[in-house]
């Protein structure tokens, strides 16, 4: 039997739980929800509003990337994802509760400015409505996102600002293992979130060169989106 995970389009944490499953040979059933619109399902179905969401083969539902890792390490032990080090698991609760909302207020303050480029991020999703009702109202859903995920202009400039600091501490924990090859939930957790902000060309050369952005494609060869450069102001992006 599968589990089914309720997931958003190229949703970073939900690419993380995906991952795991993988990493664990637990077959996956997707249910793609439109982002904005799934808080609705969400309550529904989960009394959360977030996302990645599982239901397990006994009829067990869980949200949250973090203790989603946590019963998918009690129920299928081997590999182990969840990292025994405290170092590690520091590095894990950063990718979760710093790193997972500066990537959604960055990528729908990017996608406000792009709508069009939206679609691109659903090439792998199935969707519950036909292309040309997602295509007409990605303005929509994309002011709704940025405004539900405080991607205002002020907080993505200060998000920007920092990350050249972020990449520091993340290539520290590359450096010192706490994000090492058996901090699985970690790496999946950090990676995640940079291949989503490597989606925008203003952002990859930042990210890209550095044992972060390595290690974020190794963990996600393939990640789908990508906004052109010029959308993110350049004044927002410090380059050093």
């Amino acid at each position: 039997m599968e589990v089914v995970l309720y997931s958003l389009p190229a949703s970073h944490p939900c690419a993380a739980v995906a991952r795991a499953l993988a990493l664990k040979g637990v077959d996956c059933r997707r249910v793609e929800l439109i982002p904005g619109l799934h808080r609705i399902v969400q309550q529904a179905v989960f009394r959360s509003s977030t996302v990645p969401a599982v239901v397990f083969p006994d009829g067990a539902k869980l949200t949250g990337s973090r203790p989603i890792m946590r019963e998918l390490d009690r129920r299928f032990p081997e590999p182990r994802l969840v990292p025994a080090s405290a170092d590690a698991a520091r590095a894990e609760e950063w990718g979760d509760q710093v790193l997972q909302p500066i990537g959604r207020r960055v990528a729908w303050a990017g996608l406000v400015r792009a709508p069009g480029r939206i679609m691109s991020y659903t090439v792998h999703a199935k969707l519950p409505v036909p292309d040309v009702v997602a295509r007409l109202s990605a303005p929509l859903i994309a002011r709704l996102c940025a405004k539900l995920n405080g991607a205002t202009d002020p907080a993505v400039r200060a998000d920007l600002r920092a990350l050249p600091h972020h990449l520091d501490r993340i290539d520290g924990w590359i450096e010192n293992g706490a994000l090492g090859p058996d901090a699985i939930a970690g790496r999946l957790q950090v990676a995640s979130g940079l291949r989503l902000l490597m989606t925008f060309e203003d952002i990859r050369p930042l990210i890209e060169p550095r044992p972060a952005g390595r290690m974020a494609r190794e963990e996600f060869p393939v990640y789908a989106g990508s906004v052109g450069a010029g959308t993110l102001p350049a004044a927002w992006l410090l380059h050093r």
